[in-house]
């Protein structure tokens, strides 16, 4: 959208932001051409979410969140699949912070919206994981892991749509999360301090009071159960 840099200011950007997600959604796909009014407001999401992602990310936080309809969260879950595969680098730095909100629009409470979006989330995440290092999921147990830029290390439990606990061994961004075949175990991994992290991440009860126990529930108190130094080097 030519100039919106400039007359968002006098606009409620927002709603525009909004009316944009409706209508990038609403055609069908096999009516695309260059006349459409859908494929010209998915143009017009890419440049906003560009050129000012900190619109687009709150507006698309919102409306994860607190839709106006379940229409409305099902075209916004739409547009974040769209836009993990046309500019996965624009969520990059804002992936901990849309994991979260997507994750809660799985509340098993709302069963009739969680039955609308179960599909577009399981999209999401698919492509999420595929496309990011720093996000894994096991599905044995439902658990999503998401690292950030500060460190940090969220679990999350697709089945109750709740965030776990934090692991927060890192004192820099993390490059890479990965679960063990069996679930029980995860590797953080930060190439800016040079260290590698085993995480405890098993589900038993009884694994919650051995060393290197994951934190109880909304809790990140933990330590890991290894920590493994290293080198890249210089090329």
């Amino acid at each position: 959208m030519r100039g919106f840099h400039i007359w968002q200011h006098f606009i409620d950007a927002m709603e525009i932001l909004r009316a944009l997600f409706s209508l990038a959604t609403s055609s069908r796909k096999e009516s695309i051409n260059l006349q459409n009014v859908g494929s010209q407001a998915r143009l017009a999401v890419l440049q906003i979410a560009t050129s000012n992602t900190a619109l687009f990310m709150t507006t698309l936080g919102l409306d994860i969140l607190t839709p106006p309809t379940l229409e409305h969260r099902k075209a916004v879950m739409q547009i974040v699949a769209f836009l993990i595969k046309k500019r996965p680098l624009v969520l990059q730095p804002n992936i901990p912070k849309l994991m979260e909100a997507v994750v809660r629009s799985l509340d098993p409470n709302v069963t009739t919206h969680r039955e609308a979006v179960i599909d577009t989330v399981t999209e999401i995440i698919s492509y999420v994981v595929k496309t990011f290092l720093a996000v894994d999921f096991y599905m044995g147990t439902q658990r999503l892991a998401v690292g950030g830029s500060d460190g940090a290390v969220v679990m999350y439990d697709l089945k109750t749509a709740i965030r776990l606990y934090v692991l927060e061994g890192h004192k820099k961004a993390i490059s890479a999360c990965s679960f063990s075949p069996d679930g029980r175990r995860l590797l953080t991994l930060s190439i800016e301090e040079n260290v590698a992290l085993v995480w405890k991440v098993g589900s038993s009860f009884a694994s919650f009071f051995n060393p290197g126990a994951p934190p109880r529930q909304g809790r990140s108190d933990s330590q890991p159960f290894k920590t493994i130094d290293f080198n890249v080097g210089e090329a």
